[in-house]
């Protein structure tokens, strides 16, 4: 084999180990990205206010939007949402729900798409629910479903949540079912947003919440 051959299979082959090494890399920031938000459902299931906090990035450009309840901005409004005393005045410095509370929340159907650079991305999720939680004064059981559009950020290689949007579609009692009651509101004590909120409609209202990624085959 001539020296001229030889270096043009070495060349394609370093190529192809770049290309491997580039699609393995994306593949373990997608895991961990999915882990992140999997690990923000099991923590929201007893409202661990420490360690939702902790998910998040203490960028000033981090926000947060859960429903209509306006944009929280910076970490500081990221704890200032995750304050359960908000919901449990009694429970102030436990940080952490009673024993009744339950949000089940299950991260289900998620499609994750890296930015160019790969330290940032975004991901859409639908969240279903299960729930015993307070409303009207008394304790609940609630089914429920909402659509998540977030965004996310490597920070010293760490995946880190920068952007939080939650968007209900139905939170009906169990009892009742989302057609005879599709959403049973339950205003948030989380104190002033930093600025309004995004558009926020439930179910039977047919508005589709914009998806961040274009059609994977038409691409449009």
């Amino acid at each position: 084999m001539k020296a001229e051959e030889l270096e043009t299979r070495l060349a394609a082959l370093r190529e192809t180990v770049e290309q491997l090494e580039t699609r393995i890399t994306a593949r373990e920031d997608i895991e961990s990205i999915k882990k992140l938000q999997h690990a923000y459902s099991y923590y929201l299931e007893h409202w661990q206010e420490e360690q939702l906090a902790g998910l998040f990035s203490h960028g000033d450009d981090v926000t947060i939007e859960i429903n209509a309840g306006g944009q929280y901005k910076g970490y500081e409004g990221v704890k200032q949402v995750f304050n359960f005393s908000a919901h449990y005045s009694a429970y102030k410095e436990e940080k952490k729900a009673p024993p009744e509370y339950l949000h089940i929340m299950m991260p289900n159907a998620g499609i994750i798409n890296l930015d160019p650079g790969g330290d940032t991305a975004k991901g859409r999720w639908y969240g279903f629910f299960l729930g015993a939680l307070p409303r009207g004064g008394k304790l609940r059981a609630l089914i429920g479903c909402g659509i998540w559009e977030n965004e996310y950020r490597k920070e010293d290689g760490i995946w880190k949540i920068k952007k939080l949007f939650f968007n209900d579609i139905i939170s009906s009692p169990l009892d009742e079912g989302w057609v005879k009651t599709p959403y049973l509101a339950n205003p948030p004590k989380w104190g002033p947003p930093a600025g309004p909120g995004t558009t926020f409609l439930t179910y039977p209202s047919g508005y589709i919440f914009p998806y961040h990624y274009k059609n994977p085959v038409t691409g449009k």
